[in-house]
């Protein structure tokens, strides 16, 4: 679902709520999408192939496109908001809740097939092809309720411990979940990724235009088959997480993360399905080795279908780097190596990684007879001392050799 991205870094903006027209018409040539696009005509009329998503998340109504407030749910589908249980699994009148969402957005119940016939075909379709969207970006496609009771956009406080969990209709309270843990979560999500398929391919209206589905997904087991499921429906993944873990890519927690995260995109790609990697840093400005370690990541797992995005701690804004340029060429192999130091050569350039050795560095061979060239202007010696959690995109010449 975009250009081949073989031996460049390929691009995608996160969302564009920060970014001012200009600065979209200078980016979008060098971009091959954007995951929630709030200025789609700006982005169309520099760039008519990108592929633009209407974003959106399942368990919840997007007020700012339907224009539908807490009122009108109340008055119109009370029995489609979703409420909350406490931890003993008493039902509450709180409203389900996203931590972190700051908009009005009333809670839904997407277990029911009305609910996901209104987000995907008459709310997030329509004005997807009304907009130019060429995609749907589904966030929070996750395996468990994460959801918490006690919504702040409506004037409740957080109650610790509690989870969505199901519906009033009328007096009567209708459980849709019986913990943080119930499977019925799961299949209600792997349910609603398949029926946004299907309604983009046989809906009269949005058929025609071919909308493809991106969702955003922790990394799961591949055999997992709720997790074929879901690939097996997708066009796009995002990985929100990415190789920087929002700053805590360094602690022994991420010990394995370079290799499981490397693995599933690479998994991806190979099915057919585009990758689009977040890497949020948790500082204010992103450095010159952070975004190396990124870039380094990055072309180890491109198989020529995967975007990046590597951000500060403040995402949503326009994020241009000089280390974008790189071109390296066609790979001449797969990732290889561990536990620590990986690499992968290139026609034009060699990348090196150490995914998190637990001593300070680890030197690096360099392969052939060449001449290397870091990114970042670093000096290069062979072999190379690479820290931990560290990487180096080196260009060359006939790498392959």
């Amino acid at each position: 679902m975009i250009a081949d991205t073989t031996g460049r870094v390929g691009l995608f903006q996160e969302f564009d709520k920060f970014m001012t027209s200009a600065q979209i018409q200078n980016d979008a040539p060098h971009y091959d999408a954007v995951w929630g696009a709030t200025f789609p005509q700006v982005w169309l009329s520099s760039h008519p192939s990108i592929v633009l998503s209407r974003y959106f998340i399942p368990q919840e109504d997007r007020s700012i496109e339907s224009g539908h407030d807490l009122n009108w749910w109340q008055a119109n589908h009370p029995d489609w908001i979703l409420y909350a249980c406490t931890a003993s699994g008493a039902p509450t009148h709180d409203f389900a809740y996203w931590p972190g969402v700051d908009a009005p957005d009333v809670p839904l119940d997407f277990h029911n097939q009305a609910v996901i016939d209104y987000q995907v075909r008459q709310l997030n379709g329509m004005n997807a092809i009304t907009n130019g969207d060429t995609a749907l970006a589904i966030d929070q496609v996750v395996f468990q309720d994460a959801m918490v009771g006690g919504n702040p956009n409506f004037g409740q406080t957080v109650k610790a411990g509690e989870y969505a969990c199901g519906i009033w209709q009328g007096s009567t309270f209708v459980r849709r979940y019986s913990g943080v843990n119930d499977p019925a979560w799961t299949s209600d999500m792997v349910a609603f990724v398949k029926a946004a398929r299907q309604i983009v391919k046989n809906d009269v209206t949005l058929a025609p235009y071919h909308l493809k589905i991106i969702v955003n997904h922790p990394l799961g087991s591949m055999g997992d088959p709720n997790e074929q499921a879901v690939l097996a429906n997708i066009d796009g993944f995002l990985d929100e997480r990415g190789y920087a873990d929002h700053g805590r890519y360094k602690g022994v927690g991420d010990a394995n993360l370079f290799r499981s995260t490397t693995k599933y995109l690479v998994y991806v790609q190979q099915h057919g399905i585009a990758a689009f990697v977040i890497n949020s840093f948790a500082d204010v400005t992103v450095t010159p080795q952070q975004r190396e370690y990124a870039l380094a990541a990055y072309f180890m797992a491109n198989e020529g279908g995967e975007d990046v995005y590597i951000s500060p701690s403040t995402g949503g804004g326009e994020q241009n780097y000089p280390e974008y340029s790189v071109q390296l060429g066609k790979p001449c192999e797969e990732y290889h190596g561990g536990p620590s130091i990986y690499e992968r050569r290139f026609s034009g350039g060699l990348v090196v990684l150490n995914s998190g050795s637990p001593t300070a560095s680890v030197s690096a061979s360099l392969p052939g007879n060449h001449t290397y060239s870091d990114i970042d202007g670093r000096q290069v010696t062979n072999p190379l001392s690479v820290a931990s959690s560290d990487g180096y995109v080196l260009t060359t010449s006939n790498g392959c050799s």
